[in-house]
């Protein structure tokens, strides 16, 4: 376990984290989205002053779980029982993709709840999901994301049945979570009480790295500079 009153060295290199003081490694692009499900959504109205010009603030807010995994810290103990929940709409996304970013609010007197999940769609998915929540259409939100969360050493040759835990890493001095950002291959959303479809078991096999798993680690890190270049259009458009 990482003090959070001490510093320690926090090495990243090739998509392997090492912490000072502590034996587990942890990894990145497992080719597995988080799934998250998210319940009582609700529009939150209203307009924001930003530098002398009046701004739309409309955006959705409500909780939401992991859905089989888990989602914890590097270096701290527990792991979420909820995540507060925001979706917002950005115009500089054009109709391509929807972003999202996990982080960890140290403010937060039960440090379980602390967790955050804020989504970035295109204006067209986001009018579809806040026209449905308003019909009552939209009571359960399922979410699958591919993020630059940490998962242990040990688990990464996982089977995609079997579940892992996510990990929001460490900044460089140990001390505080880092957010980690992802792209949303999904959102589904249904009334109450429908059950959603379940994907089916996967056939256990032999992990073994092989050189399609080279390319698509590679390709993760790819994806991940072009992630910064996204969210900087983000940053651009809300300020």
């Amino acid at each position: 376990m990482v003090d959070t009153g001490a510093t320690r060295r926090v090495a990243v290199a090739q998509g392997l984290m090492t912490v000072e003081g502590m034996s587990d490694r942890y990894v990145q692009g497992l080719g597995r989205p988080l799934r998250l499900v998210a319940t009582g959504l609700r529009p939150i109205g209203g307009f924001i002053l930003r530098d002398g010009q009046i701004e739309d603030a409309m955006r959705l807010e409500g909780r939401a779980e992991p859905d089989v995994d888990r989602l914890m810290r590097v270096g701290h103990p527990g792991e979420a029982t909820s995540l507060g929940l925001t979706i917002r709409p950005v115009a500089a996304l054009g109709e391509a993709r929807a972003l999202i970013v996990l982080s960890f609010d140290d403010g937060e007197d039960r440090p379980e709840e602390g967790f955050r999940a804020e989504i970035f769609t295109p204006l067209a998915v986001f009018d579809a999901l806040a026209s449905a929540v308003r019909d009552g259409r939209a009571q359960r939100l399922s979410i699958a994301a591919m993020t630059s969360l940490w998962v242990r050493e040990s688990e990464r040759d996982a089977p995609a049945g079997l579940p892992v835990s996510w990990h929001l890493g460490l900044d460089a001095e140990g001390r505080a979570s880092e957010p980690a950002r992802g792209l949303v291959e999904s959102l589904e959303w249904q009334p109450t009480g429908v059950n959603p479809v379940t994907a089916p078991a996967a056939i256990d096999q032999e992990p073994e790295e092989t050189t399609t798993d080279l390319l698509a680690r590679i390709d993760w890190s790819l994806k991940q500079i072009a992630l910064v270049l996204l969210f900087l259009l983000i940053v651009v458009a809300l300020k």
